[in-house]
């Protein structure tokens, strides 16, 4: 989550825990960026044939996914980071209804 919150990412935005009706749930989700990020551990098994069937259902709806194994999000953050930031591609138009929210605490 740290390394989607901290770094700026040219302005995107993502949310943790998104719910895609009728039975998926995203790890994390840009919703503008049509971009799901997923962080598999050892105990959720990865290459689990679930896998298969929510890609192939969220790819349905117009999203990308991303799928990371927990370890190498520890090991390699600035990869992590990188792979992100290209795969969202050139920033959102900003819309006047949308300001920039101020830098959290210790950010800027």
């Amino acid at each position: 989550w740290l390394i989607l919150r901290s770094p700026p990412l040219d302005g995107w935005h993502f949310r943790r825990q998104v719910v895609f009706k009728p039975r998926f749930i995203a790890d994390f989700a840009s919703h503008a960026a049509r971009l799901i990020v997923e962080c598999d551990g050892a105990g959720h098994g990865l290459g689990w044939a679930g896998d298969a069937e929510r890609d192939a259902w969220l790819r349905a709806q117009g999203f990308r996914v991303l799928r990371f194994a927990n370890d190498f999000v520890l090991r390699e953050r600035d990869a992590v980071w990188r792979t992100v930031v290209a795969a969202c591609g050139a920033p959102p138009p900003r819309s006047a209804k949308t300001p920039r929210r101020p830098p959290l605490k210790g950010e800027g």
